[in-house]
């Protein structure tokens, strides 16, 4: 199924993370993932969304100039290309600013270090005392922003820098009911074509980022290859749909998602939102770019039982190059994963812990490994 329009060049994981909420106390014990998969399995509110989310964060905070700082202590290791990056960093009130200026508390970033195979120290940031590899004197860093982005543009940070962005992690929890107005698409498709016009050969990953309908639109428009994946899994699960497109609303003065119907155009709002979802999640694991990491709040929400299947089957056979981290309640998905991908999560007080199927005593039998785990947890009253 994978499309050479989607190829990378770098090789990037994400191997662990270790997180703490200096506001409220939650602490999240250093959790390891699988270079492929690994199912996040427990009962609601033991911390599940919250490590996703601490993913997210973490990772948009390394590239991303525009996130709202919060008082968070964080480690996690990414290996780029046979290389393990451990990246710490700490984010605390600025009590010095606060005294003078108190209408709103500020964040800055009290410690910060990257380190290379465990011994080499790119930067490191512990108060004022700064340094950075290549540089005998540091000029006064911005103390809100990450020294990741404040030498993102040097010669040596840069392949740090791209790893770490083609990690940025994938969220598929769309709002399947946006639209995008008609000047911005115009633009848009405008931009989109002349980008093509310089480059036709151009692969597809610098688009995958992109939200859901402009993704089909490009698909469509300029990687036919592509656009006929899209639609060959939508047309497996959905033999009356004829085609996909992005089309406008001139009611509206907006382009959203439609498909045809034994002959009879369903502009988005017309489509029933499981269908919808699962012709989003579709679009969303064709065109993901090789390596990058996918999080999955929840999978099943809102997909019938066969759509399940079908995307569970994209997930697990046909996009081994992606890196999955996915929760999930629904005995389906969880008997579907070997428990040899499972972290078992569970909650004391504050503290979210984390095991293996091996760790928790749970049978390798993958038939009985989701019942043993339930009767567990009926035996210890927690369910």
């Amino acid at each position: 199924m994978k499309s050479e329009v989607l190829e990378g060049m770098l090789k990037v994981k994400l191997k662990w993370i270790e997180f703490e909420n200096l506001r409220t106390g939650l602490k999240i014990e250093k959790i390891a993932f699988n270079d492929d998969i690994t199912l996040l399995v427990g009962l609601s509110g033991v911390g599940k969304t919250q490590i996703l989310n601490a993913i997210e964060y973490s990772l948009k905070l390394a590239v991303n100039k525009n996130i709202r700082l919060e008082p968070f202590a964080v480690s996690l290791c990414v290996e780029i290309e046979n290389d393990e990056y451990v990246w710490e960093y700490k984010i605390e009130q600025n009590f010095v600013e606060d005294i003078i200026e108190t209408k709103e508390i500020k964040y800055i970033f009290t410690y910060e270090k990257l380190v290379k195979n465990g011994s080499q120290i790119i930067v490191y940031r512990n108060g004022e005392d700064i340094q950075v590899m290549g540089y005998e004197k540091v000029p006064n860093p911005k103390k809100d922003e990450s020294l990741l982005i404040q030498y993102s543009e040097d010669t040596f940070f840069k392949p740090i820098i791209l790893g770490i962005t083609k990690l940025y992690p994938i969220e598929v929890e769309m709002d399947v009911r946006g639209a995008i107005d008609r000047e911005s698409f115009n633009m848009f498709k405008a931009k989109i074509k002349q980008s093509m016009q310089k480059d036709p050969q151009s692969s597809f990953e610098k688009y995958s980022h992109l939200p859901v309908p402009l993704k089909l639109y490009i698909a469509k428009e300029f990687y036919p290859e592509l656009y006929a994946e899209i639609f060959d899994a939508v047309k497996e699960l959905f033999m009356e749909v004829n085609s996909i497109d992005i089309v406008e609303d001139s009611t509206r003065e907006v382009y959203m998602v439609a498909i045809d119907v034994y002959g009879k155009k369903l502009m988005q709002h017309e489509i029933s939102n499981g269908m919808l979802k699962t012709i989003y999640y579709i679009v969303e694991l064709v065109t993901m770019s090789k390596d990058s990491l996918v999080l999955i709040d929840e999978f099943e929400n809102g997909l019938g039982v066969n759509c399940i299947d079908i995307l569970a089957e994209i997930l697990l056979d046909e996009r081994k190059d992606l890196q999955f981290i996915i929760t999930s309640h629904h005995p389906k998905i969880i008997n579907q994963i070997s428990n040899a991908k499972w972290k078992i999560i569970e909650r004391n007080i504050s503290t979210v812990t984390n095991s293996s199927a091996e760790e928790y005593g749970i049978s390798h039998s993958q038939h009985d490994a989701y019942f043993n785990l339930i009767n567990r947890w009926e035996f210890e009253g927690k369910i």
